[in-house]
């Protein structure tokens, strides 16, 4: 394949090798060479994933349907009132449980990596690698970012999530993400930042990096075995930081595309934060400035934006109190009619790789749903599929899995195997879900 050298615009890349770097930028190419890329490009559409994740789940009556089959027609639970005009769009699965996980008041912890975060003898705390780095490492290699963390502010108690992350390295260790829409806004579009001050800012991390490196170094000599261990975790979290930098200076030449929607407020929180996430999400995708998104959603945020006082955590213990079951049904409802808009969203967008017109739901693969299901029940959790990606797989119904405590790990294998990362198994897996979407 040759670079077009009839375009000017071949200037900025002053070193030949970034370009396997580089997304798919078809306007570099020869007349040839582009048509022969979006021929390529249609037979095999780029794919994304992405894993939202509430925390706390919901009351029974309110989400869960008692039926299989068809969602139109079905008599559904008053919570899903919002959702009405997208149920063809969206899938809900059943019977999936993380049987890893031992801490019954945290849902997202243990979320994506289906480990017992409460660890073993000798470890207070353990955790494993999350599916969505494992399936980065394999389709994030050409973007800016491997992935993209979204999370929640810390401030305030009684999310459900636990931790700060549902993302984690390989040692275990969280990636914690970006807290507002701004930020994230920045990331993907360059905040007007020049060259010299991104080099500038990366000689600092660099320096930064190398004390903590030199100092983790000469510490450990003095350090006894069970503190040794923990530093040996935190060295490999630093490597993974040098890697990090390592790729923000190979992309420096690289310049930030252009805007695609006005820079969101810094003071955002609750509903108004969420839709605007949405709409990084949808951003992040069209620039192809990564393909793998987590977001760690701010329930208790949301609580405080809809006027409740209550945390989700207390929400939790609705007990027979009629004023907590009815909170409870405005915040599910509400959950659902932002996964709708959500949903819209992805409907809407036109997707720029895809030479046919495409929009961004026909080729992600997107989970809603968290760790617990209701009060602090960590089996059959909250599963909710939507967006075009997922082969064999017509949207449309509530499908249940045919045992019970089928391992979660199954979905998110299925999930990565369908992007097109070559994963033969993922923590319990004992199979895919493949049998339940050809159902």
């Amino acid at each position: 394949m040759k670079i077009s050298t009839d375009k000017s615009r071949r200037s900025f890349l002053s070193n030949g090798g970034k370009v396997m770097t580089l997304p798919f930028l078809g306007s570099l190419l020869s007349s040839t060479d582009q048509a022969a890329a979006e021929e390529k490009l249609a037979q095999n559409p780029v794919s994304r994933l992405l894993w939202m994740a509430i925390g706390h789940g919901h009351m029974e009556e309110h989400f869960y349907p008692k039926g299989t089959g068809k969602l139109n027609g079905m008599k559904l639970p008053p919570g899903w009132s919002p959702l009405q005009k997208n149920l063809t769009h969206m899938t809900m699965i059943s019977n999936f449980s993380n049987m890893q996980n031992k801490q019954p008041h945290d849902g997202s912890e243990a979320l994506l990596t289906c480990a017992n975060v409460v660890g073993f003898p000798g470890k207070s705390r353990h955790n494993s690698i999350s599916c969505d780095q494992i399936a980065a490492a394999h389709l994030g290699q050409n973007n800016r970012y491997e992935s993209l963390q979204l999370n929640c502010p810390k401030k305030g108690e009684g999310n459900g999530h636990g931790g700060v992350a549902i993302s984690y390295r390989k040692d275990g260790s969280p990636l914690p993400g970006f807290d507002s829409p701004l930020q994230v806004f920045h990331k993907l579009f360059g905040g007007n930042i020049s060259k010299e001050e991104q080099l500038k800012a990366l000689k600092a991390k660099r320096s930064i990096f190398d004390i903590m490196k030199f100092e983790s170094g000469t510490s450990k000599k003095v350090l006894n075995k069970e503190d040794a261990e923990k530093l040996d975790e935190y060295t490999s979290s630093i490597r993974d930081i040098e890697l990090a930098i390592s790729r923000e200076k190979l992309w420096v030449d690289v310049p930030y595309p252009k805007a695609t929607v006005p820079a969101p407020k810094g003071n955002l929180s609750g509903e108004a934060s969420i839709r605007i996430m949405f709409k990084m999400i949808i951003a992040a995708y069209q620039t192809d400035a990564t393909r793998v998104i987590t977001y760690r959603m701010p329930d208790a945020e949301l609580l405080k934006s809809m006027g409740f006082s209550s945390s989700p955590h207390t929400l939790s213990h609705y007990g027979n109190s009629s004023v907590r079951h009815k909170l409870n049904l405005e915040r599910t409802k509400k959950w659902m009619q932002l996964y709708s808009y959500f949903i819209d969203l992805l409907r809407s967008s036109k997707d720029p790789l895809d030479p046919n017109g495409r929009t961004i739901y026909d080729k992600t693969l997107a989970y809603l749903g968290g760790g617990l299901r209701t009060a602090h029940r960590t089996e059959n959790v909250p599963c909710l599929l939507t967006g075009g990606g997922f082969k064999g797989l017509k949207h449309g119904s509530h499908r249940k899995a045919a045992k019970e405590n089928t391992p979660l790990a199954n979905l998110w294998l299925t999930m990565m195997k369908d992007a097109g990362a070559p994963v033969k198994n993922f923590a319990d897996s004992n199979g895919t879900v493949r049998s339940i979407f050809n159902a």
